[in-house]
């Protein structure tokens, strides 16, 4: 029989708006701007969902249908209705179930018993017991039961649920929660009680135990959890590794939520080999658009130097970036530092913040405001060198830049330009300081421009004013080391340059194997001329040699910055073929360029720099691969077709199939192509490599990464992990040796590392060893494959 009574169903129902709220114990914001990564859950894999049922929105409203059935209703004289036998309660996608509901409408009563049965789009619960409920108090138990959240693994049991719907509270008594598959009950969380009101943030557990099996691992008596995509304050998950360097290290952070928007984790961390240090973290967004990073460390003592000049080692990292008029204003902050002479505070104690590039840490701040057609920017930058008696480069104090761009249908122009205080606080290099005002004013022609080819000329003009202040004790480093002797107070440069660039497209359809193939071939030729002007007089303040290679064919620029501007008289002329299948994916790219110079340039970088003699450039082949959907094939050289000897090249071939992961690569750099490096005893880099992931089944991974100088016959970096993955807990464990360098000595001195982590599955990790993938210390892991997929 169908009945529809408001009234039991308002009852039966009300239980549903405060089990809906029934947490995830450590769900928490996945939002890596503003929470710490120990508060998130542990990821899940997708099996782990096979039989959960999906969560979905409540599809019901005070107008939805009620349907209530049962085999048999009876009325009584006093006020109760009873209903008895597969009592059924549906509306929208709610539905309740039991063998025996009664109602009191005198004292509003419900309760129901046997086979128990309720779900909706959030949560399923289940109790061969009763539950009991009132329709004023809006109060309702709910004995012996389980339930099982939707969307989620989480699950677990109670010996009595109470509700109050009013209040918006929930408490749960000998309650156990699990992510862990039905018969894989791994680990258990019990709790003597769990409290949870909708309107915290967070819920409380007392007399808390983590079970692994019937084995107690862990208890505290009270511990809260968050219930809402929210934060709190508390201490998090440590962390801990062990190495040869620093011996038995942990570190044990404190978070505190100070506001929605600004937060503080203060983390000690304790180094058996070193001593004692304080990491302080203080992130902010006072509003939208405004956000940054203060990030310190301090340790008063490091046992391990020996050294008083040393001590207090620290280290200051600031990150800030706002957007102001709707982000057509910016400005950016990043400064890093460490303590003058602490030139290995990186090698040895692994900071998660700053850049280092060439032993330099940056410290630079940027003001700009973009529009369409241009932008203006300006820059105030330092370096600090964490190399012993080694000159820093020069500041920027500071740097203004405007450019403007206009396009049209027959021409293309626009105006580049800077003005650059450059200084030099070094005592030991006393350095020449100066003034750089430049302008670059440009127009392109198309000459031809057709579906398949192209042909424009530009035109530039290059006009440049240096203001130069050399000291009468300028180091020797520059005037003799480097040959920068010869240096002006003042000087004016102008170039003019000329240029046109042609390219071609063709098309064909081939085949190979039974497959149709789209080939293309993409010829390409320039011709680029900059007349000679003697540029010795002028100090090196922000530029370098450029690293060679195909693109690089075709730029106008043999250095890297403004103060040198390389004569030219060069045709460069290259080709690019291509393979696309009929999806449109690229499965093969061949790229081979070369350059010719008419008139053999004379700028050099340095005035004591050999001039370059060849007439052809380097000759640039660069060759990548998809055959398959798993495989991955790239291969890059740079020949010396006057010396028939490979001046660089590099090569990777890459297999990758859901889990399993294998690369094998191998890399080159002969010593006379060193971009910055102009030491005697340089040697050649020639490094071979292999990364490897292997997934030995379902729940067992195992990781390696070797890295090796073929030169020297020693391993540079060599890593090895495993991991066990179920679907409600994990560990790894890793171990890595690596040959750590010694910014003092100039020299590396082998290192190893070990770490071990457990993670519970929606519980977080308890330990953190070094991060679980394929990055080495020294050498991450890449994919340098140049292909449209």
């Amino acid at each position: 029989m169908v009945f529809r009574i408001n009234a039991i169903t308002a009852a039966l129902f009300s239980v549903s708006a405060g089990l809906a709220i029934i947490p995830h114990p450590v769900q928490a914001a996945d939002n890596s701007a503003k929470v710490p990564p120990a508060l998130r859950a542990g990821a899940f894999d997708e099996r782990c969902y096979s039989d959960v049922p999906p969560a979905t929105p409540t599809e019901y409203s005070r107008t939805t249908p009620v349907e209530v059935s049962a085999d048999k209703l009876n009325a009584t004289r006093n006020g109760k209705a009873v209903y008895q036998g597969g009592v059924e309660v549906s509306q929208g996608n709610k539905y309740f179930s039991s063998d025996y509901t009664e109602l009191d409408q005198v004292s509003r009563d419900v309760l129901a018993h046997g086979n128990i049965f309720y779900r909706d789009g959030q949560v399923t619960l289940k109790s061969n017991d009763q539950l009991t409920t009132n329709l004023d108090t809006k109060e309702s138990r709910l004995d012996n039961a389980k339930y099982q959240l939707h969307g989620s693994p989480a699950r677990g049991e109670a010996k009595k649920i109470v509700l109050d719907n009013q209040k918006k509270e929930l408490t749960l008594s000998k309650a156990r929660f699990t992510t862990c598959p039905v018969g894989q009950e791994s680990w258990w969380l019990s709790a003597s009680e769990v409290n949870v009101n909708q309107k915290e943030v967070f819920g409380e557990a007392w007399n808390a135990t983590l079970w692994l099996k019937d084995i107690p691992i862990f208890y505290t008596p009270y511990i809260t959890f968050p219930i809402k995509d929210e934060r709190k304050s508390g201490l998090l998950y440590p962390t801990f590794t062990n190495s040869s360097s620093n011996g038995f290290d942990i570190s044990t952070p404190y978070y505190w939520n100070i506001a929605p928007n600004y937060d503080l984790t203060f983390t000690p961390r304790v180094m058996s080999a070193r001593g004692t240090m304080e990491q302080v973290e203080y992130r902010y967004m006072p509003e939208l658009g405004h956000s940054g990073t203060i990030y310190t460390e301090y340790m008063s003592n490091d046992r391990k130097t020996g050294d008083s000049e040393l001590n207090p080692r620290w280290l200051m990292n600031v990150r800030h970036n706002s957007k102001f008029e709707q982000g057509d204003l910016r400005w950016t902050l990043d400064y890093t530092r460490v303590d003058a002479n602490d030139y290995n505070y990186f090698n040895e104690l692994h900071p998660p913040v700053g850049q280092i590039v060439d032993n330099q840490l940056l410290q630079s701040t940027t003001a700009g405001y973009y529009q369409k057609d241009w932008n203006f920017t300006t820059e105030v930058r330092d370096y600090q060198i964490l190399l012993p008696n080694t000159p820093a480069p020069h500041q920027l104090l500071p740097q203004l830049t405007f450019n403007q761009y206009h396009t049209a249908d027959q021409y293309s122009f626009s105006f580049n330009s800077e003005a650059s205080n450059f200084g030099n606080r070094s005592e030991q290099y006393k350095a020449y300081t100066g003034q750089r005002l430049h302008a670059e004013p440009a127009i392109s022609v198309p000459i031809l421009q057709a579906p398949g080819y192209s042909l424009d000329a530009e035109s530039k003009l290059m006009a440049t004013y240096y203001q130069q202040n050399i000291p009468d004790d300028m180091s020797s480093y520059y005037s003799s080391t480097l040959g920068l002797n010869h240096l002006a107070s003042s000087v004016n440069r102008t170039l003019p340059e000329a240029r046109v660039h042609g390219t071609m497209s063709f098309e064909r359809q081939t085949a190979f194997n039974d497959q149709s193939f789209t080939q293309t071939l993409e010829p390409e030729v320039q011709y680029l001329y900059i007349p000679y002007k003697n540029q010795d007089n002028i100090g090196l303040y922000d530029t370098t040699n450029m690293q060679s290679d195909y693109y690089n064919l075709f730029s106008d620029r043999r250095f890297a910055g403004l103060d040198r501007i390389s004569d030219a008289n060069r045709i460069s002329y290259g080709a690019t073929t291509r393979l696309f299948d009929y999806d449109n994916t690229e499965r093969v790219r061949f790229t081979i360029g070369q350059a010719y110079d008419l008139v053999a340039p004379k700028v050099t970088l340095l005035p004591n720099d050999q001039k370059q003699t060849n007439s052809r450039s380097l000759l640039s082949v660069r060759a990548d691969t998809h055959p398959t959907d798993d495989w991955y094939t790239h291969a890059g050289t740079e020949y010396n077709t006057q010396t028939r000897k490979v001046s660089s090249g590099n090569g990777a071939v890459e297999y990758q199939q859901q889990k399993y992961t294998t690369q094998v690569n191998y890399r080159f750099v002969s010593k006379e192509n060193f971009v910055v490096d102009t030491a005697d005893d340089r040697r050649d880099v020639s490094q071979f490599g292999t990364v490897l992931k292997v997934p030995l089944n379902r729940d067992w991974q195992l990781i390696g990464a070797h890295y090796r100088d073929t030169q020297t016959g020693k391993s540079v970096d060599n890593l090895l992990g495993a991991r066990y993955d179920s679907c409600c807990w994990a560990v790894n464990f890793t171990f890595e040796r690596n040959n750590t360098p010694d910014n003092t000595t100039l020299t590396a001195k082998p290192e190893t590392s070990y770490g071990l982590q457990f993670e519970f599955k929606g519980l977080g990790s308890v330990g953190n060893g070094p991060k679980y993938n394929l990055n080495t210390r020294l050498l991450p892991y890449s994919r340098p494959f140049n292909l449209n997929d």
